[in-house]
């Protein structure tokens, strides 16, 4: 027999559970139907060595909370397919109502498919939650991000549970007979704090979590400054209510229990009041826990309460795992419980040890958070730890007041004293935003990860030091900080592969290079036609400039364009605007288009060197990677078109090459097999010539490259791009073909070797 353990330990718990809910989100191949007769099998098997107390069972539990959570999580992200024809007449009850800018997102049920889904309605509508919306119109499913850096509306709504959205033909708004209770009380409360402030809006946000109040530029300032957690509705706004409803509570008539009690209803009204934020459901969870645990006299171990509480929220709603609020908020709230034991300042005075204590968790909740930070946002505001103990009392001062203002009390002398709060408040985060520091890396590497390992590994092992031994886990410690310094002394092409990244533009090509010593080439850059493209739309600055800023690009050292159509122009004038570039290269060839005028002009504007390629040439960079151009031939460029004088450049490094070929068809991909040898022409990925049109199927060209990867640059067109007959022979040749039409591409190489993302 193996001795059982005398309590369930949480934190491995939630480590199986997020396993299995990460797995159950992601399309990784695994069919359910095998994950049922795992499930099945391997519980079956538990629960017998369970009943004869054989060691084995505890291994099989975790296999059970794994596949049990993968299964859950993938009934919850499963894809819903929607008609082509529009609904008629369907009754939608409003059961949140979010004014964004430009619309009213209204959210609600499906009765037909017990769903729910989004409607848009404009932004003079007046509904209200509890009031009907009967609509005709098409359901489709929400759009995602076209790239990293840009806003998923799927993704958000998927975190409220919608999975359709509808732009309605037609509607009626049906008001319901009574506004329900809590919506009545919300705007009671926001509106006693509106009449009783001078300029409400952040306190609107901080009480009840109301941000459209607020401006773009102070939403900007404080992202910028590392406090954007501050307006989050989480711990510290509950724990002030908990505090403020507890001095009261405590001086009724009423048992230990009925306080308990009553103190749990004032908190869950608040959250419902607030929007039942994922962030705002850990921090009631948590204090929950706090409370039943003070009731019952016992002492509760923070780091498992935080990994019960993960447990729940995962198990009710496994969409959480893709909030970015919860994400954040949980992984803060984690890095301050590990770390909790550790920060001891009992030494120091009561102010410096407040002060020390206050600088430590702010620092560890920005490393906590730091890997979620770089790859939703690519950016670390490096005044963050700083700037949010210079808030924190403003922010608590703000809320303090703004709920007892809310509740009516404005007018005994609070809402001056708020106003007069937040002016200073102003004044400080207007100082402090001259300093803020933005930190925007060009890759996040292994480095990077060993050290938030590290500063987990070492969270763990210093909070029990009943367990580990001091002088094993110093020794641990030190051996991981030296591999880490190893590690960072190591030079850039040791540790970082060479990257080549095809951005979703639509119909178009822009393909995003990095070198291991963080040269950046950008080739083409997308662009507009109103033949292909919607119209009114720059995708330039919707879609290249934000992949570049969220990649952390200060400069181009190089920017290629392979010839002078819209689609890969375009997109590169708001590149030339927004960003310093060292050189441009092109094919020489001109046209009479006014986007190619305004290229030349910026060119001109900003002193750029500008270079006319030909085959032969070769750039060289740091890495020992070097581009070798291909086409155009000088002595058949002046007989070609646009297309078929596209430039050709093969980027070789570390033994693998990758070759990229404009907009060629038949006649340019000959001219280049006539005058290359089959050596020049070997690359292990190929960009597919001219978005896959049949124009450009040569399989002479083909066989001479001897790819093992192809990339097909494509969005929504009306070409017919890319062509069965394409697809098809890359089938047959066993080249493994990626496509830009749903996302961006990745291909890494290093070593020789090369594989794709």
């Amino acid at each position: 027999m193996y001795p059982m353990v005398n309590r369930m330990r949480f934190v491995p718990l939630l480590g199986a559970v997020f396993l299995g809910t990460l797995l159950g989100s992601q399309d990784i191949g695994i069919t359910p139907l095998s994950v049922w007769y795992l499930l099945g099998t391997t519980a079956v098997a538990w629960v017998c060595l369970e009943f004869f107390s054989i060691y084995w069972a505890r291994v099989l539990f975790w296999f059970v909370v794994v596949a049990a959570s993968f299964l859950h999580a993938d009934l919850a992200f499963q894809e819903i397919y929607w008609p082509m024809d529009p609904y008629q007449d369907v009754h939608l009850r409003a059961e949140l109502v979010e004014d964004v800018d430009s619309f009213i997102r209204v959210i609600g049920t499906l009765p037909e498919m017990d769903t729910r889904i989004v409607v848009h309605l404009p932004p003079e509508e007046g509904i209200r939650s509890g009031d009907t919306v009967v609509f005709s119109g098409r359901i489709s499913e929400p759009p995602a991000a076209p790239n990293p850096g840009v806003f998923c509306y799927k993704t958000y709504l998927s975190t409220r549970g919608a999975t359709g959205v509808c732009w309605p033909e037609e509607y009626t708004i049906r008001p319901a007979a009574a506004q329900p209770v809590l919506t009545r009380l919300r705007a009671y409360l926001a509106a006693n704090i509106r009449a009783g402030l001078s300029d409400p809006g952040l306190v609107v946000a901080l009480v009840l979590g109301d941000r459209s109040g607020l401006s773009d530029e102070q939403i900007a300032r404080w992202r910028d400054l590392g406090i954007a957690h501050l307006l989050a509705i989480s711990g510290t706004h509950l724990g002030l209510l908990a505090l403020i409803a507890g001095t009261v509570l405590n001086r009724l008539p009423v048992s230990r229990f009925g306080r308990f009690c009553l103190l749990q209803l004032i908190l869950v009204i608040y959250v419902l009041l607030a929007g039942a934020r994922p962030s705002t459901l850990r921090a009631l969870l948590a204090a929950l826990a706090a409370g039943w645990a003070s009731l019952r006299r016992r002492q509760l171990d923070s780091l498992e309460s935080w990994a019960l509480v993960g447990c729940c929220l995962l198990s009710a709603e496994p969409r959480l795992i893709q909030d970015l609020g919860f994400q954040l908020s949980f992984a803060a709230a984690g890095g301050i419980v590990l770390w909790g034991p550790v920060l001891r300042f009992s030494r120091f005075r009561r102010v410096w040890r407040w002060l020390c204590s206050s600088l430590a968790v702010s620092a560890i909740a920005q490393v906590s958070i730091l890997p979620l930070l770089l790859h939703n946002f690519g950016s670390i505001a490096l005044l963050g730890t700083l700037a949010t103990l210079v808030m924190v009392p403003f922010v608590t001062l703000l809320l303090t007041g703004g709920i007892f203002v809310a509740l009516g009390a404005g007018g005994f002398g609070i809402g001056s004293f708020v106003d007069t709060v937040r002016h200073i408040m102003e004044i400080a985060e207007l100082g402090l935003y001259k300093w803020a520091v933005v930190w925007r890396p060009l890759r996040v590497g292994v480095d990077l990860w060993i050290f938030w390992a590290l500063f987990i590994y070492a969270g763990w092992r210093l909070r029990q030091p009943h367990i580990a031994r001091p002088r094993v886990t110093m020794s641990r410690l030190a051996w991981g900080a030296l591999f880490l310094a190893v590690l960072l002394l190591l030079p850039p092409n040791w540790k970082y592969p060479l990257e080549v990244t095809a951005v979703n533009v639509g119909q178009g090509d822009c393909i995003f290079v990095l070198t291991p010593f963080n040269e950046v080439i950008l080739l083409d850059g997308g662009g507009d036609s109103l033949y292909w493209q919607e119209r009114g739309r720059n995708v330039g600055i919707e879609r290249v400039v934000p992949y570049l800023k969220y990649r952390g690009v200060k400069r181009l050292d190089a920017v290629i364009l392979s010839h002078p159509d819209e689609d890969h122009l375009f997109g590169l004038l708001a590149v030339l605007e927004n960003f310093p570039v060292r050189a441009v290269l092109d094919n020489g060839l001109s046209t009479s288009s006014q986007t190619y005028k305004k290229y030349l002009s910026l060119i001109q504007e900003k002193q750029i060197p500008r270079y006319q390629v030909r085959a032969g040439d070769v750039l060289h960079l740091k890495s020992g990677a070097k581009l070798r151009f291909l086409h155009p031939h000088p002595e058949t460029v002046p007989f070609l078109s646009q297309n078929d004088a596209s430039v050709v450049a093969a980027l070789d490094y570390q033994g693998s090459t990758m070759l990229f070929t404009g907009d060629m068809e038949v006649v340019g991909i000959l001219d280049l097999l006539e005058r290359s040898s089959g050596k020049d022409l070997r690359a292990d990925v190929v960009k597919v010539p001219h978005h896959g049109s049949q124009s450009s199927l040569v399989p002479s060209f083909y066989e001479a490259v001897d790819a093992n990867w192809a990339l097909i640059c494509t969005g929504p067109n009306t070409f017919g791009h890319p062509h069965e007959q394409v697809l098809q022979y890359l089938g047959d040749k066993n080249i493994t073909w990626r496509s830009t039409a749903n996302g961006p591409v990745s291909f890494y190489s290093a070593l020789g070797f090369v594989w794709a993302r």
